[in-house]
Parts: C-alpha cells; structure tokens; sequence
C-alpha cells in the first residue's frame, strides 16, 4: 500500500504504510486481514484484532487522538479476543455518529481438503481452484476473472477493509462527511455473536457520553444464494433467531415390561411431528418469508446401554424470526409440549388396549398425560428442596464440565442437573431456551432516525442504478443471523424477561446486555460487496462490483446521512 505522509512504526518497529479509499488499498487491506487465520473462537481472532488496529493507528486521526481506537475486551475469552471500536470525529465538530460494523471471524478451512494450504492466501487460492471438481456456476465465475476465491474474502473480509478504507477518507479529510464515523468490528460473529454483545455496551457508554448514535451500516457482503437475482442487496433490518428447547421426562421401565414405563423419545417423536416444519409458526413479512422451525439437536439423555426405557430425552429448535418474542414462541412450544405429552399418552393406551385384548391380559391403568413446566418454574421447585446454595452448587456444576463443551450441551446438562434436584416425576415437559438469542431487528419508519435511514437506503439504490446500472434490491430485513440484532431490543422488556429466566445458565454460561439492548434504539442498513458461497470451499468475491461500486455506495450513503440534519 502506499504510503502518504509521515512514517508510521509498529511495535517491532516495521514502517506501516497508510492507507486510503481507493479500490487498489482496499484490495490490499483485503488481502491482509484474509491471511489471518481469524477462525471463530481461536486465538487467531486476537492477531486479527492487533493488526486491524496496527492499521488504523497509521491514519492520522488516530495518531492524534489514539484514545479514540480501542479495543473492547469478550468477557471470560481464554484468547484474549476484542471487538475493535474506531471513531474518526468530523470537523467542525458534532455529536452525530455513523457507525460501520462488520465482523472479521471465519468459518474452519476443513472443506478445502488438498486446497488448504491456500485457503488463506485468496490469489493462489484462485489460480489452484481449477484442480478441483466444482459446480458449473463456480466455475463459469473462475472463469470469468471477476472472482476472487479464499477462506473471508467474501465473509467478510472484503467489507471490513471497505469500512477502514472509508475511515482513511474521514482521517485525511475530516470536513467531508459531516458526521463522525465509527467502526465497530467484532469476532466471534459465526459462534454465538460475543463480540458484538460485548460491543452493544461500549455503544451504549458512548451514547451515555453525547454521541448521537445516527444508525449502523453493516458492511457484510449479500449471496444470491438467499436474496434472488444478482445478490446485490440494501437491507433496511434484520432478522432473529430464537432456539426453544425442551426436555421430556417420561417413566422408567424395563424393556419387558414396556406398558408400566413411557418412554421420552416416543413423546418427543409426537413432539417433533407438532414443531418441525410447522408453517403456522413461520415468521412472514409481507413479501418476505422465512422458514419455519427446525430441530438441531434430538437426543436421549442416557449414555450407556440399558435394555430400560429411556427416562429423559431433550431437542432444541431453531426459528428465524421477524415477528416472534421470546414470550409469544415459548408459548407455542409450551402448548406444543402439553399436546405432544397427550398424544403420547393416547398412543400408548391404544396400543395397551390391542395387545391386551390379544395376549388375553388384564387391562392396564391409563397413562397419565403429565404436565409442561418452564424452566423458570422447575428452577424454583429445586430451590425449595435443595439442602444448601443451590447457586453456588449450579456454578460449580458448570464449571466442572469440560470447557471445550458445547454451550448448549452444557445447558442440556444444567436442566438435567435442576430436574433432578427438584425432585420431579414424569410424564414432564420442561421448556425454555438455548443460547444465542437474536432479536430481530425492523425499520418501522416511526421515528427520523428511522425515516432519514430508510431514505438513504431507497436513495442508494437510485443511485446504484442511475449512476451505475446496477440493480439493487430492497428487503426489509437482512436474510442472514448478523450483529444488527444488538442495535437495540424493539419489545416490550418483558419479553426479555421470558428468555432471561428459562435460559439455563443465564449470566454464566451465556448472558445478552439487556439494559443496554434496552437503552439502545438503532437503526440499520446494510451496503456490502457482492460474493458468493459463504462457509463453502467454493467462497467468492465479485472483485468489479465490490471494488468499483460498493465502496462508493458507502460513501454516499454516509454523505447523505452527514448531510441531514433532522432527527
């Protein structure tokens, strides 16, 4: 990259050149940051972390006011990991901020097989991906020499060093945008999104402080893969997710004696008929439709061999939203359960009815129905019947299971932990929640922050087709799990509630930031490049559209936002 100005040193004393906002820097940038084995949740996301800022501390504004680049520390991360928060003040100066968000965290490099070696290094990665057997489309666009292949380019490397490029503009001309501008970039975005929770409380210290927190634009790059047409997206939103979980307890028995027992995975199977693929609780939004709900994770909870009927089984779920609350699905799946534990119990007195009448045996009892309980409500029961600090003993559960657990398998085994503390009898449905939580976020158009976005988004798409040619589409909400989710919480706080207490393991296992999620109220876009296959070996950039529209899009949608002053 070339360098403009004064020499700037790292720590080891290497010249760290400077950058700017030109389609040659930002392909550079690129490049840089995708060498870095940033793989969620690895130490690697650290490195990433020090050379973004090692980079941004080269601009000048940051050389004059380094307090203003900072790192933002994951609670509890065994890596040391950060979310980096940058702010370039505008002059003359304001209170009014936009803030560039993007996460730098990648998916494994597994899927590349004989191709890992370069997986990081996206132009030889590019000229080897010829060797290797690839679906039409992949290889028509390797043909084309308008893609770049590599483990982040298109997720999402390029559309942070888009954001920083934008930054070097602001440095060098601090009059031009009439906004400040802040970049949020955060890891842990493909794991459970740490980095941006931990974000959402330095946001809202800086609210707290006077800045006027103008809205965020997300700079992720869109897939025609889920949007339609050419994958070149403005989104005004995005979507939530909300993982219910529940755990059946049913009754013992030997295998002999199958009648006396009930056997959990045969309530969960009549479970998973009433929740999986279930349309009437699919979130859909005027022309946008998302799917209905799916079973990640089915299971007994018995790990050796027995010839007894299985006591305990749990599933958890996994539901896009754009409308649900974590009050209103907790309430479907509570009337799910208790309908699953029904039909179980009708099950099981027809088929003793039919195998009585024909091995001539006495009737057996009817099978009791049961009842659904959250988990909120469990925890209480095991709380009046525990002998001690049922707390302290919970914590030193989870912190004797093996770290490298999953959480939610930690908080499968929590519940487990609570259910028999409490000292319940089957047939039992316990409901809740399984970390992470995403709310959904939308632009009402009821608020000017809101009005003034939602403008510069339909403006952006004019421009893209006036100036460039360029088509772009309009969804009111991003198709994919993102960060946006934390620019706040558009709900009742109640329904925070819901989750915080039927989530096992709240404040330890997993936490959310919900006073700040609550203090927070920002609104969204979403202008990145264009790519294709995210987590696929066959990930991708459109290096002419990427680097010769994106980043002017960007730019405009700023100078807009900095050129309007009511809010």
């Amino acid at each position: 990259m070339r360098h403009n100005g004064e020499a700037v040193r790292n720590k080891e004393g290497v010249v760290v050149s400077m950058f700017r906002n030109t389609p040659e820097d930002i392909y550079a940038l690129m490049l840089d940051l995708v060498k870095i084995g940033s793989f969620s949740a690895t130490a690697g996301e650290k490195v990433c972390v020090d050379r973004i800022c090692e980079h941004l501390s080269s601009l000048s504004a940051f050389r004059k006011r380094p307090e203003d680049l900072r790192q933002v520390p994951l609670p509890g991360n065994p890596h040391g990991s950060a979310a980096v928060v940058a702010l370039v003040r505008a002059e003359p100066p304001t209170n009014r901020t936009v803030i560039l968000e993007g996460h730098f965290d990648v998916v494994d490099i597994e899927v590349y097989g004989p191709l890992k070696d370069v997986a990081l290094d996206p132009e030889a990665c590019t000229r080897r991906m010829g060797e290797m057997p690839l679906p039409e489309e992949a290889r028509a666009d390797l043909d084309s020499g308008n893609y770049l292949f590599g483990r982040g380019v298109m997720d999402m490397k390029f559309g942070i060093a888009m954001a920083m490029a934008l930054l070097a503009e602001a440095s060098e001309n601090p009059g031009t945008f009439g906004v400040n501008l802040m970049l949020v970039a955060v890891p842990d975005e493909e794991n459970n999104s740490a980095g941006m929770r931990a974000a959402a409380g330095a946001l809202a210290r800086s609210q707290e402080e006077g800045l006027d927190l103008v809205g965020c634009i997300m700079v992720e790059p869109s897939d025609p893969g889920y949007t339609g047409g050419n994958g070149r997206v403005v989104s005004f939103g995005a979507v939530g997710k909300i993982m219910p979980f529940v755990l059946v307890m049913g009754k013992e028995a030997h295998g002999s004696e199958y009648f006396d027992g009930i056997n959990a995975n045969l309530a969960m199977a009549h479970l998973n008929l009433l929740l999986e693929g279930n349309p009437d609780l699919a979130d859909v939004g005027g022309e946008e439709n998302y799917p209905p709900m799916v079973c990640l994770k089915q299971k007994d909870l018995r790990e050796a061999y027995s010839i007894t009927l299985p006591e305990r089984a749990v599933a958890y779920y996994s539901l896009i939203t754009i409308r649900h609350t974590p009050e209103s699905l907790l309430a479907e799946v509570d009337k799910a359960a208790a309908e699953a534990l029904r039909r179980t119990a009708k099950h099981l007195d027809r088929s003793k009815a039919v195998f009585a009448e024909r091995a001539h045996l006495p009737a057996w009892p009817p099978t009791p129905t049961g009842r659904v309980v959250r988990y909120a409500s469990l925890l209480e029961r095991a709380e009046a019947v525990f002998k001690g600090d049922l707390e302290t003993h919970l914590a030193a559960f989870l912190a004797g299971l093996p770290g490298s657990m999953d959480e939610r398998e930690k908080g499968i085994a929590l519940v487990n932990e609570v259910l028999t503390i409490s000292g319940e009898k089957g047939p039992l449905a316990v409901t809740g929640f399984m970390p992470p939580f995403y709310p959904h976020r939308t632009n009402f158009r009821s608020s000017e922050k809101e009005k003034a976005f939602a403008a510069v988004g339909e403006a952006v798409v004019e421009e893209a087709r006036e100036r460039f040619g360029e088509t772009l589409h309009k969804n009111e909400h991003f198709g994919g799990i993102s960060d946006l989710s934390y620019l706040g919480f558009q709900g009742n706080p109640a329904e925070l509630e819901a989750l915080r207490k039927n989530l096992p393991g709240w404040g330890t296992l997993y936490d959310l930031p919900v006073k700040d999620l609550l203090d927070l109220d920002i609104p969204a876009l979403n202008i990145g490049p264009s790519g294709k296959d995210a987590h696929k070996m066959t990930e991708r950039i459109e290096l002419g559209y990427s680097l010769n529209v994106a980043p002017k899009l960007l730019r405009s949608a700023v100078r807009m936002l900095g050129a309007r002053k009511e809010h």
